[in-house]
C-alpha cells in the first residue's frame, strides 16, 4: 500500500504513539530532564579546599604512650590531602603549615574569609576503651551533609576500616563555619591494631586518597576537569 492510497490518517495506524503509557512515557523524560538540569545548576562550584590539620602547637591532640601524637599525623595527612588537591586543579588553604597553635576562632576565620570553599578538618581519634575503633565524619549543619556523607562513603572503600558512620557535633571549627565544613576522624590512635595502621605511610596515603575522592565525588568533578573541558569546547 502507497501512501496516496490510505484510508485513515498516517498517525492514526500507530496509536501507541498518543496512549496513555507513551504520554506517560514522555512526562517521565521531561521531568528527569528537568531535574538533571536542576542538579546541574546546584552542583558545587567551589575550587578552594580549606584543610585544617587539627591541633598543633601545645595542643599535642590525643596522645598515647608509645605512639606519636595527634598534631604530627594530622600535619602529615593535611599535606598528602593537599598534593592531590593540586595536582587535580584545586587551590589549597591550610590552617596551619607546621607544629603551631592556630586557635579555634582563627581556623574558622580562614575559612570564613574564603568565598565559596569547603573546609575539612583531619583529626584522629582516642579513647579509654582499647579496643574501639574505626572512622567517623562530622558535620553540624544541613549544607554539610552530603560532603559529610560522600566523604565517609569513600573512606570505607579502604579494607578493614569500621564504619562509625557519619554523626552531627558542634564541634567549633564546623558549627561556626559558613561553609560546607566537616570533621575527619581518621581512626583510634588508642587502639593497638589502628595506631599501627595509623603510623604506617601507606595507609595514610590510602587515606588521603579516599578523602579526596570524597571530596570530588561531592563536586561532581574536578577543576582540571573542567577546565579541560572548556579548552575542548573552546578550539
Amino acid at each position: 500500500m502507497t501512501d496516496d492510497k490510505l484510508t485513515v490518517a498516517p498517525s492514526l495506524i500507530h496509536p501507541r504513539a498518543h496512549s496513555p503509557i507513551c504520554r506517560f512515557s514522555f512526562l517521565i523524560c521531561h521531568l528527569s530532564f528537568v531535574i538533571l538540569l536542576a542538579a546541574c545548576a546546584t552542583r558545587p562550584t567551589f575550587r578552594t579546599v580549606v584543610v585544617d590539620p587539627g591541633h598543633g602547637g601545645h595542643d599535642p591532640g590525643a596522645t598515647q604512650r608509645g605512639v606519636l601524637p595527634e598534631k604530627i599525623w594530622t600535619l602529615d595527612l593535611a599535606y598528602r590531602l593537599k598534593s592531590r588537591l593540586e595536582q587535580a586543579g584545586f587551590t589549597v588553604v591550610m590552617t596551619r603549615t607546621n607544629d603551631v597553635f592556630i586557635p579555634l576562632e582563627n581556623r574558622v576565620l580562614i575559612s570564613n574569609s574564603e568565598p565559596n570553599v569547603i573546609f575539612v578538618s583531619l583529626h584522629f581519634n582516642s579513647t579509654p576503651k582499647r579496643d574501639i575503633q574505626g572512622v567517623e565524619t562530622y558535620y553540624d549543619t544541613g549544607r554539610s551533609a552530603k560532603l559529610a556523607a560522600k566523604v565517609q562513603q569513600s573512606i570505607l572503600q579502604l579494607p578493614g576500616v569500621f564504619d562509625r558512620r557519619v554523626k552531627t557535633a558542634p564541634y567549633y571549627v564546623i558549627r561556626y563555619n559558613t561553609n560546607p565544613a566537616i570533621l575527619v576522624e581518621g581512626g583510634f590512635l588508642s587502639n593497638p591494631i589502628e595506631s599501627r595502621r595509623i603510623a604506617a605511610p601507606s595507609y595514610r596515603d590510602a587515606l588521603a586518597d579516599q578523602i579526596y575522592a570524597g571530596i570530588v565525588a561531592y563536586r561532581g568533578r574536578t577543576p582540571a576537569q573542567e577546565n579541560a573541558t572548556a579548552n575542548t569546547a573552546a578550539r
